[in-house]
């Protein structure tokens, strides 16, 4: 029963990203704790890496602050009606409950992790768009198959260059699978094959959101 409804839960979230768009829905989580993690950030008073550190001024004068370049977050924000932007923003307070939330180090881990799905599934479904029918199963058969290598699933796009000779005619196999490789999606280690955990991951994906595997190619 609860993987059925993690399963329904991450279904709705995809509807989601499907609906919205990303630009604005990051922009605007974003501005929803724009003052807390302002607020946050002013709490620091040094950051810095192994021995080395620097460290941070809370007080800025008004003046300063005015005089300040404006964000990009800003710039991009401003392309937009106000009335579409509260209506994101209503959207994004909605779907990640941050109101119950009760300090704002929460609010902003949450929000971080909803930017962060948006990212994935965002990455995903470029990687969707651009992707063979017949390289998705080639991740299918190299995630249930061991000891594959790149000759011994030639095979694939073969098939794929019969069905399809013209459009393969001036495409190599090795720019073929090069697209897997290039997207992280497969790894070759001593000449075998393997799927990555993004390639299981986006396998994962594409069940879960019922995209057609079957594509062209």
């Amino acid at each position: 029963m609860e993987q059925t409804e993690n399963t329904e839960n991450l279904f709705d979230w995809i509807q989601l990203a499907d609906t919205i768009k990303w630009p604005v829905l990051i922009i605007v989580g974003l501005l929803i704790f724009r003052k807390p993690i302002f607020d946050l950030i002013n709490r620091i008073t040094k950051v810095g890496y192994g021995n080395k550190s620097i460290e941070a001024k809370q007080q800025i004068t008004a003046s300063e602050k005015k005089s300040e370049e404006i964000s990009h977050i800003d710039r991009l924000v401003g392309l937009f009606r106000p009335e579409t932007i509260e209506m994101f923003r209503e959207a994004v307070a909605k779907e990640t409950e941050v109101s119950k939330l009760k300090t704002p180090d929460e609010q902003i881990e949450r929000l971080t992790n909803y930017s962060c799905l948006m990212y994935i599934m965002r990455h995903f479904d470029i990687v969707y768009n651009n992707i063979f029918g017949s390289q998705i199963r080639i991740l299918e058969y190299v995630n249930s198959h061991s000891r594959e290598t790149q000759r011994s699933i030639e095979f694939f796009y073969e098939n794929a260059k019969k069905s399809h000779p013209k459009f393969y005619e001036n495409y190599s196999y090795e720019e073929y699978l090069n697209f897997l490789f290039d997207f992280n999606l497969l790894r070759e280690d001593g000449g075998i094959l393997a799927i990555t955990i993004l390639g299981v991951d986006f396998l994962k994906y594409l069940t879960e959101s019922n995209k057609d595997v079957n594509k062209w190619y």
